[in-house]
């Protein structure tokens, strides 16, 4: 298999034309087209690409690429230092965002639901016409300190918890990343608790007026799930030997 096949095969399992994006989701930045080892990983900068070319992989998958809108128009500064080592080291850059969030299976919010042991998962979630995130239940309500608990065991040991709503927690809206000025469309869905990645003082002032919970779980935490899931695609359905590197970011 060569990077473009496994482009080709990521970009139909992720549905990525489906998509209105400001990522130009895929492959961003070819090789020679040998594909020996693939990292995965939320972020594609110099430190993932380093450790790419010390693991000898020649592939990267990332939930951030390095390609949004024009901002490749000048190959300057840290984009020619990103380019630069990228095509030196023989290493492609594939990026995939939007559909990474909204994949119902190894998408981030669907992986949230599953490493919560969410059940009736509903898309949901408005973003410029598209679906990214879900709402979901607990199998038995649990109180907002409980939720917390399995927060920090599924999820992140560091967030920022608001506690401006019910005290038993069943239905939960999830969408990952940086999504806190969704937290109306939570409240309108009827969820006792909305998580989210980033959090913003929009998110703070909605979730306090609107008296709903929420979990600012964190960005990249909440977004490791996705590129973790798909190396375990890559590894165990095409036979690509490939890993997610996790560094733990705690923004």
């Amino acid at each position: 298999m060569t990077t473009i096949e496994l482009a080709e095969f990521l970009n139909k399992t992720l549905e990525v034309e489906k998509f209105k994006d400001v990522s130009n989701n895929g492959l961003q930045v070819a090789n020679n087209g040998t594909l020996t080892r693939v990292l995965c990983g939320v972020d594609a900068n110099l430190k993932l690409l380093r450790e790419a070319k010390e693991r000898g992989a020649d592939c990267i998958v990332c939930h951030h690429g390095i390609s949004w809108g024009d901002s490749l128009k000048h190959i300057t500064g840290l984009n020619y230092e990103l380019v630069a080592l990228a095509i030196k080291s023989n290493i492609a850059i594939y990026g995939v965002h939007l559909p990474l969030d909204a994949h119902p299976v190894y998408g981030n919010n669907a992986q949230i639901c599953k490493a919560l042991q969410l059940v009736e998962l509903d898309p949901g979630f408005d973003y410029h016409g598209q679906n990214i995130g879900y709402t979901a239940e607990l199998t038995e309500a649990l109180t907002f300190e409980q939720i917390c608990t399995e927060v920090t065991d599924k999820i992140s040991n560091s967030f920022s918890a608001l506690n401006f709503g019910s005290a038993s927690i069943r239905k939960i809206g999830v969408v990952s990343g940086g999504a806190a000025d969704l937290a109306g469309q939570a409240q309108e869905l009827g969820v006792d608790l909305f998580i989210t990645g980033e959090p913003s003082l929009l998110g703070y002032n909605l979730a306090e007026q609107l008296r709903i919970n929420v979990i600012f779980a964190g960005h990249y935490a909440t977004e490791i799930f996705g590129v973790r899931a798909l190396s375990e695609v890559i590894s165990q359905e095409l036979g690509i030997p490939a890993e997610c590197v996790d560094y733990k970011t705690p923004f």
